[in-house]
């Protein structure tokens, strides 16, 4: 008998259109066990550990997702160690333009261009998420240089990472998960980084009243959030200091446009990858409001 946790329960989700059911079935996975998500072109493969897994809410969450798609499933058990195996196998680099690689510890550096080593830790965030990659890319347009960065909800680190590479002074990143803190730790390591940018757990609100305005501030979070939290992003941007979002589609971008100049940001440009919006912004008036 094989022990629970030696497990992986997989769950393979097909939809039609993909979006936005595969977005929406990864937040109502998570709520059962599921704790490791590979998106592709038709749909989503999610993995469970056995111990953690509510294998009885699987039903109801597919007969709710086939209210907004047509939706096919697979479902089976995988080894703990045939799927760490697989998951090293199928783990590509993530290549921006030739600019920017980020890649595990297990792949070789690149030739030139930035190197940033992320361990694969089988989760949304890692890069291979259309607006993680677009975050990367929208930094390649700030000149990074002896500035002071503020990375909201900073995940695996990434994008914390990459901007104490391309020349910030100072980097200050904050996640509210447990999980995504002590990840950021462990990361900023791997990169040589340990010191070298301020973490905390917590929320924007929890920013220390210390900090000075930051010159470039980074969210890639949601929609909803983006909205509710733009009067802080505008509070601890300097003026004429750039604000990065990503996290939403191409069909919000009016109304998260609208919360933004509402703060007195001017839209600079933005960028679009597999339905999924990055904009880049400056903060042209002090307009923010917080209540």
């Amino acid at each position: 008998m094989i022990d629970k946790s030696d497990r992986f329960f997989r769950l393979d989700l097909t939809f039609s259109p993909v979006l936005p059911a595969r977005e929406i079935a990864i937040a109502w996975l998570d709520g059962l066990g599921f704790s490791m998500f590979e998106d592709y072109e038709q749909g989503l493969v999610s993995f469970a550990k056995e111990s953690e897994l509510n294998e009885e809410g699987i039903a109801p969450v597919i007969a709710s997702l086939s209210e907004i798609a047509t939706v096919s499933s697979q479902q089976s058990w995988v080894k703990s160690e045939n799927w760490n195996a697989q998951w090293e196998k199928d783990y590509e680099p993530i290549d921006v333009e030739g600019r920017m690689l980020m890649r595990a510890p297990f792949h070789a550096p690149p030739k030139s261009g930035l190197d940033i080593i992320i361990q694969p830790e089988m989760s949304f965030g890692t890069g291979h998420h259309p607006t993680t990659w677009q975050m990367m890319r929208g930094l390649l347009d700030i000149k990074m240089k002896n500035k002071s960065v503020l990375d909201v909800g900073c995940g695996t680190g990434v994008l914390a990472i990459a901007s104490k590479k391309l020349g910030a002074s100072q980097v200050v990143a904050f996640d509210i998960d447990e999980w995504s803190h002590q990840n950021t730790l462990a990361n900023l390591e791997r990169n040589a980084m340990a010191n070298q940018v301020i973490t905390f757990q917590g929320s924007i609100q929890d920013l220390p009243e210390h900090f000075n305005p930051f010159d470039v501030v980074l969210a890639n979070i949601n929609r909803n959030v983006l909205i509710a939290e733009m009067p802080f992003y505008a509070k601890h941007l300097t003026h004429h200091g750039h604000l990065l979002l990503s996290g939403f589609f191409r069909s919000d971008i009016e109304a998260v446009s609208a919360a933004a100049q509402e703060q007195g940001m001017h839209l600079l440009h933005e960028l679009s990858r597999e339905d999924w919006a990055c904009l880049l912004l400056t903060k042209t008036k002090d307009l923010h409001t917080i209540s």
